[in-house]
């Protein structure tokens, strides 16, 4: 079970950079079954959106605009998809959009005038699928383990001997991201001579394994003898010992159950919403969905922060169910926090179908470690993907195998075969492997596909050693979707993949190349403009916020970026280059260069 990737220690590494990083386990997705031919009208009814259009502001007699952007190339991303020269912004919200001279003759004593000198404004991207409290506990809950800081064994460790120092004996220390090194995985041996004393707890980049130390596996209580909790696993070696390396969610919570209380609360979980913000920002966000939020703790720091006007970008949060015993009131629990405002609101219930790529779930054998498990029985699944879309919630299923995509594009059929829905735009995160079959289901029950094409360049080489070269070439068909008519959206994955910047997600779009180079599919390539509006308007969609967001209208928040240099006219290698000038969101700079 070895998978070799070769690391070269670049102390200053770029995006550019990203193409020499490898590694094998990520969360992905797949698709596959058939059976049903029912058409669903997903159009009879307009769509029960949760955020519904603004009013275009006007200005009344003696009223002035706000801010104008003005000499610039403005993308707007609208139907026709229109350039202009000009913006004017209102009370948050775009008020004109069009030429220099009407854009000033809105501008007066108090305006502010913001002179482009030529540069590019689009909407803000939208990162569809990220986990931006995860990346908040990077650096500081979490020992930073993610590249390209980190790209040995002996790098890891070194990483774990600077907190230990500092924490008092006895204590858990828990660091995330490492990848794939050297050829195998991390394990006990690795983490045993740093400390005795410690109970380590090493979560890898996809989030679905750990490596853990021998004192870690005593206090969890786990040895040779103890059976593999269903559809998690103890990775053993060829002696049958364990190697301290856990896989998927049950086997992980046999350790992550014995952490103190205060290790993950409220506060640690507020900072970890607050910190990352102006990165993302920075990198031109101005809107993510956290589709991994698992503690209701977690989930109630989102809307604390958006209740005490605290966010900087807008954000949408999912929770996650790991096992179908936490659907009891969990969703009245969720009714009785959630917050919905201009910045905060509640996605729906988000559910792991299969793990990452070593256990995707698929319908034929590969070379990973588990291919025939799902983390999800099916009846249970089916159970909980009804609950949340009978109380009128979306649901997001991560599927990497196309086994797992049956399962969950069954669970979603059912669903609404049940309880008709005239717009539930339940999703499919990731969604690596597709039969034609699963694609035509998809299709019918007008699910949105949100994929992270910066998968491929991490993992491609790895599919193509686990699945099969035939398979490697049949990941995340994204010109099929849109062909197909399917809504597709972008998104980072962050920090379960290293790049967090929309650059890297729109480069790995076009380009489709793995890190050896090696192109995958390069049919499903997606043109630049594509990409754009996959990361503005297909995660707007995506989100039920197409009337708000996404592109640049007048009456939709003044949520917009100005780049370095015009995304639609450099090569594909220098959008990895590219630079956010400014970010705007409501109206509000929240980041300058």
């Amino acid at each position: 079970m070895s998978y070799h990737h070769h690391h070269h220690h670049h102390p200053h590494l770029s995006r550019r950079d990203f193409l020499k990083v490898g590694g094998a386990a990520a969360g992905a997705a797949g698709l596959v079954l058939g059976g049903c031919n029912r058409r669903f009208d997903l159009t009879a009814v307009p769509p029960t959106a949760t955020q519904t259009s603004q009013q275009v502001p006007t200005l009344a007699p003696g009223e002035v605009a706000d801010t104008i952007l003005v000499n610039g190339n403005i993308v707007t991303i609208d139907a026709a998809n229109t350039k202009a020269q000009a913006l004017a912004v209102k009370n948050g919200l775009i008020l004109y959009v069009g030429d220099d001279a009407t854009a000033r003759s809105m501008a007066g004593s108090t305006t502010q005038v913001i002179d482009l000198a030529g540069r590019t404004v689009t909407p803000g991207m939208i990162d569809a699928h990220c986990h931006l409290s995860a990346c908040g506990l990077l650096g500081t809950t979490y020992v930073d383990l993610s590249w390209p800081a980190v790209f040995t064994i002996q790098d890891v460790q070194d990483k774990f001997l600077e907190r230990i120092a500092v924490t008092p004996a006895g204590e858990w220390v828990v660091g995330s991201g490492w990848l794939t090194f050297e050829g195998r995985y991390l394990n006990k041996h690795d983490l045993d001579p740093i400390s005795p004393d410690h109970p380590l707890f090493a979560i890898n980049m996809g989030g679905h394994m750990a490596a853990v130390n021998s004192l870690a596996l005593e206090m969890a209580g786990v040895t040779s003898n103890t059976p593999d909790p269903g559809n998690g696993r103890f990775l053993r070696e060829d002696s049958g010992e364990l190697s301290g390396v856990v896989l998927n969610h049950p086997a992980m919570d046999y350790f992550r159950r014995l952490w103190p209380a205060d290790f993950l609360n409220l506060s640690v979980y507020e900072n970890s919403v607050l910190n990352p913000q102006a990165r993302f920002a920075s990198m031109g966000v101005t809107s993510f969905q956290d589709n991994y939020a698992r503690d209701l703790e977690r989930v109630q720091a989102y809307f604390n922060i958006a209740q005490r006007g605290e966010m900087t970008i807008r954000g949408q949060v999912m929770n996650v169910l790991e096992y179908i015993q936490e659907l009891d009131g969990r969703i009245d629990a969720l009714e009785a926090m959630k917050v919905e405002n201009d910045y905060m609101h509640l996605g729906g219930g988000k559910f792991q179908v299969d793990g990452a790529l070593e256990c995707a779930f698929t319908n034929e054998p590969h070379n990973g470690i588990a291919w025939n498990i799902s983390i999800w029985k099916p009846k249970d699944l089916n159970e909980a993907v009804a609950a949340f879309h009978d109380a009128g919630y979306q649901v997001s299923l991560h599927t990497v195998g196309d086994a797992a995509l049956d399962m969950a594009l069954d669970a979603i059929e059912k669903a609404m075969n049940k309880n008709p829905r005239s717009d539930p735009r339940h999703r499919i995160e990731h969604s690596v492997l597709n039969s034609d079959d699963a694609l035509q289901r998809t299709k019918d029950l007008g699910v949105v596909i949100s994929t992270q094409p910066t998968l491929i360049r991490a993992f491609g080489d790895a599919t193509e050693r686990i699945m099969g070269a035939e398979r490697a070439q049949r990941i995340i068909p994204t010109r099929t979707w849109l062909n197909m008519g399917i809504p597709l959206c972008l998104s980072s994955d962050a920090p379960s993949m290293p790049w967090w910047d929309p650059q890297t997600t729109l480069a790995a779009a076009i380009a489709r190349i793995s890190a050896t180079n090696k192109p995958f599919a390069p049919e499903q390539a997606l043109t630049i403009d594509e990409a754009m509006y996959a990361h503005t308007m297909g995660g707007a969609y995506a989100d039920f916020a197409e009337n708000i967001k996404g592109s640049l209208e007048p009456g939709k928040f003044a949520d917009l970026i100005v780049w370095s240099d015009n995304p639609y006219s450099v090569s594909t290698i220098e959008i990895l280059d590219l630079t956010i000038d400014l970010t705007m969101v409501g109206g509000r700079i929240v980041h300058q260069a």
